[in-house]
């Protein structure tokens, strides 16, 4: 017995070894990239300006000119420091199609205020890629809304998403804006669900990026910069 027992032994130090390297890489992937971020006050609402462009490397190119629909989708929520739970969450459906015969691509982009889709045509993937790094104009509702206390922008950007479930969800908010902050008194089961599935880790395999911006110190910090 005590053989045996030497025997399995380093094998399963390796797993313990396997097991925390695994942690370990779970960690630096799920660690938010920088978020540059503009925000601004428009008609008593504040929006923000924020560069997505690590979500989009070169490469992508192989990926958006396959043909087919791809979609992608965006989540920009905004959090009390110290907290996990969002505030405010904002979700865009940016769905692309490449045309084999024109060599373009059709854009159609939805979100609370164009639930419908705002549709473009971009010329060449620097286009898209451009289109795509900056998202602008994106509405995190009331001013009065925001905390009072510290508070930061999260994003998450999911190419392709693997969640049919969850992107049915993003179209069912999208669908009724009211859902959008905790103070509106919209839809709490569907900002839930969002503000839930926001929380968890991206699946493995996955085409997921996560970002984080600076603190902000408060309602006042509209109109500061990046």
């Amino acid at each position: 017995m005590t053989l045996a027992r030497r025997r399995r032994g380093p094998s399963a130090r390796l797993f313990l070894a396997a097991l925390v390297a695994a942690a370990a890489l779970r960690a630096v992937a799920a660690t938010p990239e920088p978020l540059p971020t503009l925000l601004a006050t428009r008609g008593g609402r504040i929006e923000a300006t924020i560069d997505l462009s690590a979500a989009f490397p070169a490469g992508t190119e192989r990926d958006f000119g396959n043909g087919l629909t791809n979609v992608v989708a965006i989540y920009v929520s905004v959090v009390r420091d110290g907290a996990r739970a969002p505030v405010a969450i904002h979700g865009r459906v940016v769905e692309i199609l490449f045309d084999v015969w024109e060599e373009t691509y059709a854009v159609t982009v939805k979100e609370p205020r164009a639930p419908h889709g705002v549709r473009h045509v971009l010329p060449d993937f620097a286009a898209l890629r451009r289109f795509l790094s900056e998202a602008r104009a994106v509405d995190l509702g009331p001013v009065r809304a925001l905390p009072a206390s510290p508070y930061h922008l999260e994003a998450r950007v999911e190419v392709n998403p693997v969640s049919r479930e969850q992107l049915q969800r993003t179209r069912e908010y999208i669908a009724n804006p009211a859902a959008g902050t905790r103070t509106s008194g919209g839809t709490r089961s569907v900002l839930g669900a969002v503000a839930s599935f926001l929380l968890r880790e991206p699946d493995p395999g996955s085409d997921v990026h996560l970002f984080r911006s600076r603190t902000f110190a408060g309602v006042s910090s509209a109109g500061a910069g990046r």
